[in-house]
């Protein structure tokens, strides 16, 4: 996982309390989107199959024609069979899994090794590193999700020096714009011909989610 070389200052109630509701709410669901294509586990599973999540996704618009109930539908209760069935989507397989998490396999343009130092660069300009003994290639989902939790987090001002919270704003747009939307409509396409609904309908709507608040705003 992507994080900070050095720990950010703790964050006082003052500035958590000066956090405008949008803030806080882009937080909560980047940190969503981020578990619920995270490491298969008791919370990914709570939240997928045990809370409203999908229905507040799909009431925001961001599902598209996705119904919470069919994407809901036969997916494992088991905790072993869950883990078996993330992980045979996102991880294992060969020669690969249904859908890797992988900016590079679906990036057309530029070569790989151009694309995992540019989001290398990305990481260390605000001094992130990946975690050690990471698996996971620096272009992964998670460390890009991961990366932009950093991003929004600086750019709430949460003890950031001024310029450090500008130069954050400009860079989740662009990063957005060319490590996430570069790709993830190609994943959520592969997603609905190999994988269970559930994972196309969630980079869907994690693609709607981007585009709407990171290129809009």
């Amino acid at each position: 996982m992507v994080h900070p070389v050095v720990p950010g200052p703790a964050v006082t109630e003052e500035e958590r309390g000066s956090r405008d509701e949008p803030e806080r709410d882009r937080m909560a669901i980047a940190r969503s989107f981020l578990l619920a294509f995270g490491r298969p586990g008791k919370e990914q599973r709570d939240l997928i199959l045990g809370s409203d999540w999908l229905e507040d996704l799909a009431s925001r618009g961001w599902l598209g024609k996705g119904d919470p109930r069919k994407l809901r539908k036969g997916l494992p209760r088991d905790p072993g069979e869950w883990e078996s069935f993330v992980l045979s989507t996102f991880d294992v397989g060969f020669p690969a899994p249904q859908v890797p998490l992988i900016e590079t396999h679906y990036r057309k343009e530029g070569s790989a090794p151009e694309v995992l130092h540019e989001n290398i660069l990305y990481y260390k300009a605000f001094g992130c590193e990946l975690t050690e003994g990471d698996s996971d290639n620096p272009d992964h989902l998670r460390h890009q999700l991961g990366f932009l939790i950093i991003l929004c987090w600086l750019e709430s001002g949460a003890g950031a020096p001024p310029a450090t919270v500008r130069s954050a704003r400009a860079a989740r747009k662009e990063f957005v714009e060319r490590h996430l939307l570069s790709w993830l409509p190609n994943a959520a396409r592969q997603a609905e011909r190999k994988a269970h609904p559930l994972w196309g309908g969630l980079l869907q709507a994690l693609r709607a989610w981007l585009a709407e608040e990171f290129l809009i705003s």
